[in-house]
């Protein structure tokens, strides 16, 4: 059985005439009644009451159940075949997106995820939450297509690339009962004795080493508490017990307990989108090709 004999079936039954068929298809008439005996003989069945002059008159009942379960097989397979090409150009599947655990989505990634989604609405968008080491790692092993991280997290990767989204403002968190509050111009210098709470060295050694060199432009080398995450952070801030550098998105900010203060000597921080160059989805390529900045 291959393609061609069952084209030739399907137009005989639906033009119940041999030769009328056979024209359509533009094959001749004895190669046509070759591919329709070859198929009755394959199945072994008959599917055609003939005329004497080899003309279909009519579908035999088994011909008739052929005709209608093929008639639904190829409905689904063109329906299949165009899911797989639109999965394949990427306007269809699924996409995996990374996102920065300890920050917020603010309204300019919200546009960009939206525009995408109101674009590709056959495109199922998972996002998932990790930390900067995780968000790496996740980019390494294709656990996710994209990332939005900070550059400073992907830069030295050879197997990754990214393309700029916007940048963070960097803030000090503190606690909202901070003695310091009460002075109205503040400085990173200000807060030299103070105890600064960084994420683990493991988590993120790109924003560790950021706060040291960043403390020591202000002219003093900073205390430094690593917390093991993210909510061990946020517990010690609340408690009081430090104080520190992350980006204006950082869910800490947003705690009722804590507050945060724009520094002079505090630069924004850059967030790309990334992806692994290996990266096997054109999902992936679609978004990326849709993406326009936004500031």
């Amino acid at each position: 059985m291959n393609s061609t004999q069952i084209q030739c079936f399907l137009k005989a039954a639906e033009l119940l005439n041999f030769t009328d068929a056979a024209a359509a298809l533009h094959i001749s008439q004895p190669a046509f009644s070759r591919n329709i005996a070859l198929l009755e003989n394959e199945w072994n069945i008959a599917l055609f009451l003939r005329s004497n002059k080899q003309k279909a008159t009519q579908l035999t009942p088994a011909g008739k159940a052929m005709y209608d379960g093929l008639q639904e097989i190829i409905q689904q397979y063109e329906e299949l075949l165009k899911t797989a090409q639109s999965i394949h150009s990427g306007h269809a599947g699924s996409l995996n997106v990374g996102l920065i655990s300890s920050d917020r989505i603010d309204d300019r990634m919200l546009r960009v995820l939206d525009f995408f989604h109101d674009h590709y609405p056959d495109v199922e968008l998972a996002l998932r939450r990790g930390s900067h080491s995780e968000l790496v790692r996740w980019l390494y092993d294709n656990t996710v297509d994209l990332a939005f991280c900070l550059e400073t997290e992907v830069a030295d990767k050879p197997w990754v690339q990214s393309v700029p989204l916007y940048s963070i403002d960097s803030v000090l968190i503190l606690s909202s009962k901070h003695s310091l509050l009460k002075k109205n111009v503040l400085t990173l210098s200000d807060f030299k004795d103070e105890v600064f709470i960084n994420v683990s060295s493991r988590e993120s050694a790109a924003l560790n080493a950021l706060l040291t060199v960043e403390c020591q432009k202000a002219g003093f080398t900073p205390k430094v508490v690593e917390a093991e995450n993210i909510s061990e952070q946020s517990l010690l801030l609340e408690s009081g017990k430090g104080v520190a550098i992350g980006s204006i998105n950082n869910t800490a900010c947003y705690n009722s307990n804590l507050t945060f203060v724009h520094l002079p000597e505090l630069r924004p921080l850059p967030l790309v989108m990334a992806w692994n160059v290996n990266n096997p989805n054109p999902c992936a390529e679609t978004f990326r090709s849709a993406y326009e900045p936004i500031e």
